[in-house]
């Protein structure tokens, strides 16, 4: 077991080089300057090439990485060329509305897809199967950006029951916040839930059909004990690894759910910041979403492990 983990760590962190690299290329062969951008068109020659040594960006690539990897470690991500400001500073203020609509549209995703999963397993081949089946194939099409506006329309601007756009901030209370991330958690949520319940009726319907199943009711269990105490602790296992899954799509979905809602998020920042050519910002947030889905592919890894030595053994 400690070896597998061992060698998924030295795995990971190969990715995360491999990633840097990649980021650092691609976002220094994308068309436009920096400088340009911040000066505007019609600035100096003579000016452009003063604010590219203040940048550093007369230097060559590799050393321009260099410095980049060396200020990761040590904690310094250097500063914003637009917003003049720290770009931990920048990141760290908008980390406290993304990480919780993330955590958000992750917990409603298990909570809608589980049971619907389980119900739809339980009751394979009758027409609610066939419905919630069909159902779960419309809802996974979906477009996030859709259903975030359809979403906007029903129930702020006609209902209002939520607020069409922003973010309070969690000074103003958390009820306040949560009620700003309800829709657009229900937005990252309902394809990934539709997803998660598909996921789990295959994982149950093949729990259901293994031989300590036939067991467990042969020692008196009730078809209810069989289910919940029995048949969901060992299809959820599977269910650890789409998790692992859907964390970058919730990543990705969020960037766009946040401009439709106009959250302040990181989604909102990397847009800015890719419009701007604030490459600092772009690379940092870019390489801290890449560790963070990396870590947490891990963290699932060590778990499913442990819940079933089996999959260790085999390095799975």
């Amino acid at each position: 077991m400690i070896f597998v983990i061992l060698r998924t760590v030295i795995e990971r962190f190969l990715v995360l080089v491999a990633a840097s690299i990649l980021i650092f290329v691609l976002l220094n062969l994308l068309p436009g300057d920096p400088a340009t951008v911040m000066l505007g068109l019609d600035a100096q020659p003579e000016s452009i090439a003063a604010l590219h040594r203040q940048l550093g960006l007369d230097s060559s690539l590799t050393t321009r990485y260099l410095r980049w990897i060396g200020g990761l470690c040590t904690g310094h991500a250097g500063s914003s060329y637009i917003y003049d400001v720290p770009v931990w500073q920048l990141i760290r203020e908008r980390f406290q509305s993304t990480l919780p609509l993330i955590a958000f549209a992750t917990g409603l995703s298990l909570a809608i897809g589980l049971p619907v999963g389980a119900m739809a397993a339980t009751n394979r081949g009758s027409i609610l199967d066939l419905t919630v089946m069909s159902t779960l194939q419309t809802l996974k099409s979906i477009p996030d950006f859709w259903l975030a506006m359809m979403m906007t329309l029903l129930f702020s601007l006609t209902l209002h029951w939520f607020p069409a756009s922003g973010f309070p901030g969690w000074k103003n209370g958390i009820p306040n916040g949560l009620r700003a991330l309800f829709l657009p958690a229900v937005a990252l949520a309902i394809p990934q839930a539709a997803i998660t319940a598909r996921f789990m009726r295959s994982s149950l319907i093949d729990t259901l059909s293994q031989d300590y199943i036939r067991t467990a009711r042969a020692q008196g269990y009730g078809k209810t004990a069989v289910l919940w105490r029995v048949a969901m602790p060992n299809a959820f296992i599977p269910i650890l690894t789409l998790i692992g899954i859907q964390i970058p799509v919730l990543v990705t979905g969020a960037i766009i759910v946040e401009s439709v809602f106009n959250i302040p998020g990181c989604g909102q920042l990397l847009l800015e910041a890719v419009n701007q050519r604030d490459i600092p910002i772009v690379q940092n947030l870019v390489m801290l979403i890449v560790a963070g889905v990396l870590l947490m592919n891990l963290i699932l890894t060590a778990i499913v492990g442990w819940l079933d030595p089996r999959l260790a053994e085999t390095g799975a």
